[in-house]
């Protein structure tokens, strides 16, 4: 009877640990899924033209929810993504929105999120500004080959989309949203 019940614990002891073995993530332990986990996000290759400006001290990718038409929209409360800092003096560089990052990615609810500015920007500044005079759009994401208005990025919920290149050219940049010098 004594033997049994050992067994009965044993069996009990080995499917309580199979358990938490089966449900643990190898990179997080045991608890929700992240945001990363889900998939959701875009990437690409941005390809740099022309002479990198020696003024330069940082790029990022940014991501605007909706255009940016004056000034205000220029700031955290539109901004729904800001990538960690790009490395300079590149010709090009592969980019995913699920790498780390300073603002990260995160769906809209509903079944799709829309983005309206998408854009390469850079900083000459010897700190991070968030303030909109501090920042140079050098390249913008334009849809399909109308290079006249940034184009809007839809991205359905738990989907990650590839192929959304962006061309910065340091010698003919694109027009510059309200705010700028």
């Amino acid at each position: 009877m004594v033997y049994k019940t050992r067994i009965r614990y044993c069996r009990i002891i080995f499917a309580c640990f199979l358990m938490i073995l089966v449900s643990c993530n190898s990179d997080h332990g045991v608890g929700p899924k992240s945001i990363n986990d889900q998939e959701f996000g875009f990437g690409g290759n941005i390809v740099f033209y022309g002479v990198w400006p020696d003024s330069i001290k940082r790029v990022f990718l940014v991501v605007f929810k909706d255009p940016l038409e004056d000034t205000n929209d220029f700031g955290l409360t539109n901004m729904r993504y800001l990538s960690i800092e790009l490395p300079l003096k590149v010709s090009n560089y592969n980019y995913n929105t699920l790498d780390s990052s300073y603002i990260p990615l995160i769906p809209d609810e509903g079944s799709l999120s829309e983005y309206h500015y998408v854009a390469v920007a850079q900083q000459s500044t010897e700190v991070i500004s968030l303030q909109r005079k501090d920042w140079f759009v050098t390249g913008i994401y334009y849809t399909g080959k109308d290079a006249t208005q940034p184009g809007v990025l839809t991205i359905p919920i738990d989907s990650f989309i590839d192929g959304i290149n962006i061309y910065c050219d340091f010698d003919n940049p694109p027009p510059q949203p309200p705010g700028g010098e």
